[in-house]
């Protein structure tokens, strides 16, 4: 198989449940206000809610993030005083793309699609805030193998099968792409054939399943999966690591008023204080956001150029 797309396999049923759910309200009428001074007086409309358009990137299949994104943003809707509206793309560019034309207001988005945005319009977002995760606010790039198989080095891959995530994520694509030309390798002429997943978990899956010989993932999406299925610690073997790198940050469009801004990234930084946030921050495997520390993706953008 060669460039074969596999994130298209979006779960309708859990979006068309929280489409359904988000549908209804909490009452079986619309509630107006009458000025029963006034004669003849008429309902007053509601007012509209005011909406925040968010969107997360796909580092796991949105069976298993949509729910607790769903869970997290309602509650930072209540606390910032708008509806957060998801909106799910099928790879990081597609939001990207949204985030340059205005047509997304905010989005937690992997370190290569950041990278992507400074370079194609790097007035467009802000960074607002970073996740902590086991005490850190970055990762690394990981190169997976079967445990059994032969290879010692990312040499050893030559003419197998491998699978990426997304062109712009870093850990699932840009690092070991700069790793092979590092190496005098040809990335394009390298692997027998290259599978493009649409998320960390499926590339895993992919390699512990025999699928594919090797993969490119983010290693907190890996030790997640371990943590949940101890088998897959004694199928998988970590081939190659990369230097740490910044973690995915939220980003805010900045055509939102910066008062907007800001109480965004303060109901961030608060959310590990909230009971009901902090609840649905450790549903997903994170433990806070924090305010980025500077030149956090330099590191990043280095492991990119080469450099």
């Amino acid at each position: 198989i060669r460039n074969c797309d596999w994130s298209s396999d979006v779960c309708s049923s859990d979006l068309a449940l929280l489409l359904v759910a988000g549908a209804c309200d909490a009452h079986p009428f619309r509630t107006v206000t009458v000025d029963t001074k006034a004669p003849g007086a008429v309902p007053a409309p509601a007012a509209a809610e005011p909406v925040l358009r968010f969107s997360v990137a796909a580092i796991e299949s949105p069976r298993d993030t949509y729910p607790a994104y769903a869970r997290l943003f309602e509650r930072m809707g209540r606390m910032i005083g708008y509806r957060i509206q998801l909106e799910q793309r099928r790879t990081y560019r597609e939001v990207n793309d949204l985030l340059v034309e205005g047509k997304l207001d905010a989005a937690l988005i992997c370190a290569g699609g950041f990278l992507d945005l400074v370079a194609r319009a790097p007035s467009t977002v802000e960074v607002a805030a970073v996740p902590v995760i086991a005490g850190k606010s970055g990762y690394h790039a990981v190169i997976v193998v079967p445990a059994a198989s032969d290879a010692r080095e990312i040499r050893d891959l030559a003419g197998r099968r491998f699978a990426f995530t997304d062109e712009l994520s870093l850990s699932g694509h840009l690092y070991p792409v700069r790793l092979l030309r590092d190496r005098a390798l040809d990335p394009e002429r390298f692997f027998g054939s290259v599978t493009y997943t649409g998320s960390h978990d499926r590339s895993i899956e992919a390699v512990a399943n025999g699928i594919v010989d090797g993969a490119a993932v983010h290693d907190g999406v890996l030790e997640q999966l371990v943590s949940r299925d101890p088998s897959l610690g004694s199928r998988l073997r970590i081939l190659h690591e990369s230097p740490l790198v910044g973690g995915m940050p939220v980003v805010v469009s900045t055509r939102l008023a910066p008062e907007l801004r800001a109480k965004v990234r303060d109901v961030l930084l608060a959310l590990e204080r909230d009971p009901e946030a902090a609840a649905a921050l450790r549903r997903l495997h994170l433990d806070r956001f924090t305010t980025p520390a500077p030149g956090l993706y330099e590191s990043a953008a280095q492991l990119v150029r080469g450099r």
